[in-house]
């Protein structure tokens, strides 16, 4: 390997939610975290060396946004996807949360009813209930471990107050790379209905298989007219605290609308290194994601052996995308704060809570297999022998 990603990183002292809040988040210090969705790796070395020269000059003040920030983006969708898109409908912001939540504002009103696919990512939830519209629950099925779309019931909860629907794709936490026949049926729904559609593309360049994911404002312009896409280099080069996403909209109109309502909540700048960052991430670091790539799906390939020949009541299927697996505890008869105090207080392992994600969660768990092999071995030696303990206590 040419970037390393079997040495183990000391991350202690360095201000990590991960590895330096244990004690916070699980009650314990005594937990190997696996959960929140940063990387164990080391970022591109691309990046590293854009952002020393650039601390080098000892002035960090207001930036601006540089052609070059837009280009480098425009570049990377038309290589990983063979998409053109306009830089002039680009809306920088500090995060894809906080997009949403400027979305939201920007297309929807009070009162007015968003439609979320759970299980699915948390803030999905948080984001509609604190802007003060209502949640409709479209819960993906699940058929032998793979989840698909519910149109029909999505067809049934629509009606005249029904604005918006927030998209993840691909999905976290379930891994599924929705597929361009799925995501043209739910456009399809959203052109028919006037719905507009806000998808979450933050893991689009981390799918296993070249070529299957479709960004949403590719199906076709009428698509495109009613979506508005965010991306960032965040989940894909490992630059999360650097805080720097993209809304990519469909049309100039949702640009317009959707930079104004970002400019009334104050939302001017983006962080001075995090522009350097996406710089160098997209213009430089496909060699290293490559390589990621490929390390990623061992892993979770891994897990999915692990867990088949040593812990077979635990299950998890091999994702199409993402490095978030989707781990199913149920056949051990666990839930909710139970399933909770297993992982931690006997497996010793902090994972997400499935339930986090929604209801359809409770029995799961998210663990984030971005780490070096080692990491992920003693995580399921770890989660064996609490499995054990609890079967031989039966």
């Amino acid at each position: 390997m040419a970037f390393n990603l079997d040495d183990v990183l000391d991350r202690e002292g360095t201000n990590s939610v991960k590895w330096n809040y244990r004690e916070d988040v699980f009650g314990t210090e005594d937990v190997l975290p696996l959960w929140v969705a940063d990387m164990d790796f080391p970022c591109p070395p691309s990046v590293t060396e854009a952002l020393v020269e650039r601390a080098k000059h000892p002035v960090y003040g207001y930036p601006g946004k540089p052609k070059g920030f837009y280009q480098s983006l425009v570049d990377w969708t038309e290589r990983r996807f063979h998409v053109e898109v306009d830089a002039k409908r680009m809306t920088p912001i500090p995060g894809v949360v906080t997009g949403l939540h400027v979305a939201i504002d920007a297309f929807t009103k009070p009162g007015d009813k968003i439609v979320v696919q759970p299980p699915v990512y948390h803030p999905f939830f948080s984001a509609v209930k604190n802007r003060g519209r209502h949640v409709v629950e479209n819960p993906l099925i699940e058929k032998n471990g793979r989840y698909e779309m519910d149109l029909a019931d999505l067809k049934d909860k629509i009606d005249d107050r029904t604005r918006m629907i927030i998209l993840c794709s691909p999905h976290n936490p379930v891994g599924r790379v929705w597929t361009k026949e799925e995501l043209q049926e739910l456009a399809d729904l959203c052109i028919e209905n006037d719905i507009f559609m806000i998808s979450d593309e933050i893991h689009s360049d981390l799918v296993f298989e070249k070529g299957t994911h479709t960004p949403f404002y590719s199906l076709s312009k009428e698509a495109a007219d009613h979506s508005l896409t965010f991306v960032a280099p965040s989940k894909t080069f490992n630059l999360a605290g650097l805080a720097t996403s993209v809304g990519i909209a469909g049309s100039e109109r949702i640009h317009r609308e959707f930079s104004t309502a970002a400019a009334k909540a104050g939302l001017f700048h983006i962080n001075i290194f995090g522009i350097e960052a996406l710089q160098a991430a997209y213009n430089k670091g496909e060699a290293w994601l490559e390589e990621v790539l490929s390390y990623l799906q061992n892993n979770a390939e891994y897990i999915h052996r692990y867990l088949r020949d040593h812990i077979p009541q635990v299950k998890m299927e091999v994702p199409e995308a993402t490095y978030l697996g989707w781990m199913d505890f149920r056949e051990l008869n666990l839930y909710g704060e139970e399933l909770n105090d297993f992982i931690v207080k006997k497996a010793r392992l902090g994972f997400n809570a499935g339930a986090m994600f929604g209801q359809q969660g409770d029995g799961f768990q998210r663990i984030n297999f971005a780490c070096p092999r080692s990491i992920l071995t003693e995580a399921m030696e770890r989660l064996e022998q609490a499995v054990k303990e609890v079967s031989n206590n039966e």
